[in-house]
């Protein structure tokens, strides 16, 4: 069995921290999550939140509080990629090796398409401006 240590965590400190470090005014935040910005100082001064509201929370402002209550073992990690890798297989005992080796498979195959992307984004000017110059030549045909 895996000991997870569990922290008391002060939620309302830590969402303000986030605010913050993203420069995001309180009338901004509250508008995201549906509160009026005069409720946003008591976020700030309470240290627990029911988990809808904080759903919405680690969504406003892209982060996952939920991860500040326990540090999950290196070991856990490396489990839950080799079965999110394996296809969902929980019984594939890949190691750090492979897992670094398939996610550089994975980003090579990520840089390929954004290449691909860019040589489509040129191929369609260039077709853009072939087709431009034969509505110019029909242009010219039709006024001889």
């Amino acid at each position: 069995m895996i000991n997870i240590e569990i922290k008391e965590i002060h939620l309302g400190k830590a969402i303000k921290m986030r605010l913050d470090e993203l420069g995001m005014t309180k009338t901004e935040f509250g508008r995201l999550i549906g509160v009026p910005q005069q409720h946003v100082n008591r976020i700030f001064e309470r240290d627990t939140m029911e988990t809808k509201k904080l759903v919405k929370v680690c969504r406003a402002l892209e982060y996952n509080f939920f991860a500040l209550f326990c540090q999950f073992p290196t070991s856990v990690n490396a489990y839950l990629a080799a079965v999110s890798l394996g296809d969902g297989d929980a019984n594939n005992n890949i190691g750090d090796a492979a897992l670094l080796a398939q996610l550089e498979v994975a980003k090579t195959k990520i840089e390929g398409l954004e290449i691909n992307n860019a040589t489509l984004k040129d191929q369609v000017e260039q077709l853009k401006s072939q087709l431009a110059d034969k509505d110019a030549i029909i242009q010219l045909t039709k006024n001889k």
